[in-house]
């Protein structure tokens, strides 16, 4: 194996291993913090708590505060770095396929210029598709912020409150009201003493 190479692999490695040393203390130190919280909140809020016990206090704490992107970094990196060579494998294989629609002409050999946008373009792709992956992923996974995940642990509602806003007077002027109070009965039009007489 070429020894650049080698270095570039140490180095990815090394990077994942630092971002996942740090998501593993974030959650350990996160840990601790919020069994800290819970003894306060027992002594000095426990309305707050009502109804928790100490370990669903800590996932929920843990789970709302834990920097989730160390986690989910090192896996876009390795996933990106671990199908690379498959990717080459590929694109080397699929570029006489791919040039043999074209004219065939000597500048579509392999090291020309054509070649190595392809090449280029071709790693890139891969690599966003892999990022794109783990970022979706990483979304779909969020947790819950954690005030509501603790008010939703005692027991409360969450999903039946319905928080009343009035719309601001510049929306209102901007776009009426789609659902507008209803109008007081119209009152019969006063004639001008110029038509009556």
């Amino acid at each position: 194996m070429n020894l650049t190479l080698s270095i570039i692999a140490l180095l990815i490695f090394t990077i994942c291993a630092a971002l996942f040393s740090r998501w593993l203390a974030a959650r350990i130190n996160l840990a601790d913090d919020a069994r800290t919280e819970y003894a306060e909140r027992v002594a000095t809020k426990p309305a707050t708590i009502k109804g928790v016990d100490e370990a669903v206090f800590v996932k929920l704490y843990v789970g709302a505060h834990e920097p989730r992107w160390a986690l989910y970094m090192p896996i876009a990196l390795l996933s990106a770095t671990l199908s690379t060579p498959l990717a080459a494998i590929a694109l080397v294989a699929f570029w006489p396929v791919f040039t043999s629609m074209l004219d065939g002409g000597p500048w579509y050999d392999v090291g020309y210029y054509p070649w190595m946008f392809y090449m280029f373009f071709g790693f890139c792709g891969l690599w966003a598709l892999c990022a794109a992956i783990v970022a979706r992923i990483h979304h779909a996974r969020a947790p819950e912020a954690f005030q509501p995940a603790l008010a939703r642990a005692r027991g409360e509602p969450l999903d039946d409150v319905v928080i009343k806003r009035a719309r601001p007077k510049w929306a209102v002027k901007a776009r009426p009201n789609p659902t507008p109070d209803p109008k007081p009965e119209a009152k019969p039009e006063a004639r001008p003493e110029a038509e009556t007489e």
